[in-house]
C-alpha cells in the first residue's frame, strides 16, 4: 500500500476535510512524471494519483487518475488514463460491510462527482461512490457508441433510494443540471427512487 505523499499533496487532501486516516487508507499518492506518465498512456508532469484499485503487481493500481501539479495546455489538472474509459470511484475505504451495502438495494446510495467528495462522504459514514465527471457515467464503446459505464450494470437498482449530489455550479451551469436529469433519468428506469440534491456555493447559507 502507498505511503508516499508529498506535503503539498497532503495539503490538498486535508483541505478538503479529510483525515489523516482517510488519506491513508485511500492510497492515495504522489508520483513524478515518468509514474504518472506510465499509468495514464500519454506524456505528462508529476502529480497526486488517485487509485481506483489495488490490483496490480505489490498493491498498484491498474486503473488510476491522476491530479498533475500543473495543469496542461487545456487548463485542466485532472487526467484519465487513455483508452481505457470512464470507471467508477469506489473509495478504497470501503470496509467488506460497506461492499455489502453497495449491493443491498435496500441501503441508500450517494452519487457524486469527484474521488475526494466520495472519500469525504465515506469518512462521515455515508454509502457513497463517485464518477470522475458529471457526464462521466457514459463511456464510448469500441465502435464510438456512447454507453453507459459497465459498473451501472453491478449495482442493484430496483426500489433504490438514490442521491445525486453533483457539484454547487449546477445552479449556474446548464450543462451540469443536463448531467443530473440525463443521470436521474437512467437510474428511475432501472427502477431506483431518485432525487437531486444541491450543494451550497462556499459562502452561501
Amino acid at each position: 500500500m502507498y505511503v508516499r505523499l508529498s506535503d503539498a499533496h497532503a495539503a490538498d487532501l486535508t483541505a478538503s476535510g479529510l483525515t489523516p486516516e482517510t488519506i491513508l487508507a485511500s492510497g492515495i499518492y504522489s508520483a513524478n512524471g515518468a509514474e504518472a506518465s506510465a499509468l495514464l498512456g500519454y506524456g505528462v508532469g508529476p502529480g497526486m494519483v488517485l487509485p481506483y484499485d489495488r490490483a496490480g503487481e505489490n498493491g498498484t493500481p491498474t486503473y488510476a487518475r491522476v491530479k498533475l501539479d500543473l495543469a496542461g495546455p487545456d487548463g485542466k489538472r485532472y487526467r484519465s488514463p487513455k483508452g481505457r474509459g470512464n470507471h467508477l470511484y469506489v473509495p478504497l475505504t470501503f470496509t467488506r460491510d460497506d461492499g455489502a451495502a453497495l449491493m443491498d438495494a435496500g441501503r441508500p446510495l450517494i452519487l457524486t462527482e469527484g474521488e475526494k467528495k466520495a472519500l469525504a462522504a465515506w469518512q462521515a459514514g455515508l454509502l457513497c461512490v463517485a464518477f470522475s465527471g458529471v457526464r462521466s457515467w457514459r463511456m464510448r464503446d469500441e465502435g464510438g457508441a456512447s454507453v453507459t459505464i459497465p459498473e451501472l450494470d453491478l449495482i442493484p437498482w430496483t426500489g433504490r433510494r438514490v442521491r445525486i449530489v453533483f457539484d454547487s455550479d449546477a445552479v449556474s451551469n446548464p450543462d451540469v443540471r443536463a448531467a443530473e436529469l440525463a443521470l436521474a433519468r437512467e437510474l428511475t428506469s432501472r427502477g431506483a427512487v431518485v432525487t437531486i440534491t444541491r450543494l451550497p456555493a462556499l459562502g452561501a447559507a
